[in-house]
C-alpha cells in the first residue's frame, strides 16, 4: 500500500508540488508573507517619522516663544522711547509719508 493510496482513501489525494494549484498557493504564502513584512516596515517608519516631527514640533514651539519673548521685549522698548521723545518717529513717519505721495506721482 503506498502514500498515495492511503491518501486518496481517505478523500486526501497527494498533489504535485509543480501544479498549478500549489504554485499558486505558494504565491499567495509569499503575497501574505510580503504584505506583513511591509506593513510591518511601515510601521517602523510611521514611528520614526512621528518622533523625529514630536521632536521638531518641541524646538519650533520652544524657539517660537523665545522669539515671541524678544519681539514683546523690542516692543515694549520701543514704546517707552516713544513715549519719552516722539519727535523721532513722527519724521519717520512724516518722511514715509512724503516718500509715498512722491513715488505715486
Amino acid at each position: 500500500m503506498s502514500l498515495d493510496h492511503i491518501l486518496s482513501s481517505l478523500g486526501l489525494s497527494h498533489r504535485d508540488p509543480n501544479s498549478l494549484e500549489a504554485r499558486i498557493e505558494s504565491l499567495q504564502r509569499d503575497m501574505r508573507r510580503i504584505g506583513r513584512s511591509l506593513s510591518k516596515q511601515a510601521s517602523h517608519a510611521a514611528d520614526d517619522w512621528s518622533e523625529n516631527l514630536s521632536d521638531f514640533g518641541r524646538e519650533a514651539s520652544r524657539q517660537g516663544m523665545h522669539l515671541a519673548e524678544m519681539a514683546g521685549s523690542q516692543a515694549w522698548r520701543g514704546a517707552r522711547a516713544l513715549r519719552r521723545d516722539p519727535v523721532p518717529a513722527i519724521a519717520v513717519v512724516a518722511t514715509a509719508l512724503l516718500l509715498a505721495s512722491l513715488m505715486r506721482r
